[in-house]
């Protein structure tokens, strides 16, 4: 039986929380729940807490833990919710023969406190003290070793003393956050989980979670962004040298904006890179031989577009300022 003494409102706020109710609450639902629970609380008692679709007749105090959305309708106001907890989920894959890694954002997982023997899991305290709404990162054990997904806790219940949680994936990843990268950032450096993550479930702060989360962002964007960026030098190549020529003679700016992650990332203009591969038509402009090779996906040959005057020493992204090189003359010009 719920404990009642500390007042229906307080017990609808928790029933919320944990997921017994689902948003948004109605008379209704107040009513099952105290059937439920075994609350010995009167319809009266409920519908001055919450008043049905027909009526108006609530006590002040229910602004307390509620807010009115809509006839008959409310929510747990924000000061009330329970703030989420972050946590480290490992990944056999080998034992599982299953990773979030190779699965949609939306599937779910279920792991319980009891491995296949029956046995208690190690940190038995995580699977109780994990709720509904929780943050978990993914780290698949392994060959992988590695952060490979974001997820979150969306179903937690209890059957023959067994815990149960469903873990949901909410965020991919093409580049993953590999040990040896965890090991060697600053911010992780009194993070014990990094060091020990023996066990299936373990508690994370917040602080060592978002600087994880910020890190795989940053390994994504540089890769997404590169991506993006073929993406517009295809399309670019497919408007014509003419549509290109007006685009780069209309333009104001000539210094390309950056982004700034773990370093700079400039964000370069398609139409520079396109004209210049069209003017070197598939030859390199430093030692004059043919591209090495034909890329795959689209048939081309393959150069890379260098700036003479680097951009990181402020040199513009101008048809003039780079020449289209091949793989070996271009480390060659970076590197000596």
């Amino acid at each position: 039986m719920v404990k009642y003494g500390e007042g229906l409102g307080y017990e609808l706020v928790k029933a919320v929380i944990e997921g017994e109710i689902i948003e948004p609450i109605t008379f209704q639902k107040v009513k099952d729940f105290c059937k439920r629970n075994g609350i010995p609380a009167s319809e009266n008692h409920m519908r001055v807490i919450l008043s049905n679709a027909t009526e108006n007749t609530h006590s002040p105090t229910y602004k307390v833990y509620f807010e009115r959305i809509g006839k008959g309708e409310y929510r747990i106001l924000p000061k009330n919710r329970r703030q989420p907890k972050y946590f480290w989920l490992n990944i056999d894959s080998k034992v599982y023969n299953w990773a979030f890694s190779i699965v949609k954002v939306g599937s779910r997982q279920r792991y319980s406190n009891l491995n296949s023997d029956r046995g208690k899991r190690k940190n038995e305290g995580c699977f109780k003290n994990i709720q509904i709404g929780d943050l978990v990162l993914a780290y698949e054990t392994g060959e992988t070793k590695a952060v490979t997904a974001i997820c979150q806790v969306v179903d937690k219940y209890e059957e023959k003393n067994e815990i149960f949680v469903d873990f949901q994936k909410t965020r991919d990843f093409n580049i993953f956050l590999d040990l040896d990268t965890l090991r060697i950032m600053e911010k992780l450096s009194n993070c014990d989980i990094i060091k020990n993550h023996r066990g299936t479930l373990l508690e994370l702060e917040r602080k060592h979670y978002d600087s994880m989360v910020k890190m795989l962002n940053e390994l994504n964007f540089q890769l997404d962004n590169h991506d993006e960026l073929n993406r517009q030098v295809q399309k670019s190549l497919a408007d014509g040298s003419e549509e290109r020529k007006k685009r780069l003679e209309s333009r104001t700016v000539l210094i390309p904006e950056t982004h700034v992650t773990i370093s700079i990332v400039f964000k370069r203009n398609p139409d520079v890179i396109a004209e210049v591969l069209v003017r070197a038509n598939g030859v390199c402009e430093k030692c004059k031989k043919p591209a090495p090779f034909i890329r795959r996906s689209d048939g081309t040959p393959y150069l890379e577009v260098h700036h003479i005057i680097r951009l990181t020493d402020g040199g513009e992204d101008t048809v003039d300022n780079a020449i289209a090189v091949c793989p070996n003359c271009h480390r060659e010009v970076h590197s000596g």
